[in-house]
């Protein structure tokens, strides 16, 4: 693998946690009223989710300079 095609697999990663980010926060606010969730199951839930998805994109950096190093 080249060394641009790491640094692509690192910008597709970390724009897509980032994006999990900003959908979380979406996700705290009921849709019709837009008030913020206090619920504390469903806060949960969506740090949950959120966390699991993020742990999805580190591990497709550390894939991918695995791959690079030819591990």
């Amino acid at each position: 693998m080249e060394v641009s095609k790491l640094s692509e697999y690192y910008s597709i990663a970390t724009e897509r946690a980032a994006r999990q980010l900003s959908e979380m926060y979406e996700a705290l606010h009921e849709d019709k009223t837009g008030d913020p969730l206090t619920d504390l199951e469903k806060v949960y839930n969506v740090s949950n989710v959120t966390l699991t998805m993020i742990k999805a994109e580190l591990d497709l950096v550390v894939e991918a300079v695995k791959e690079y190093n030819g591990e």
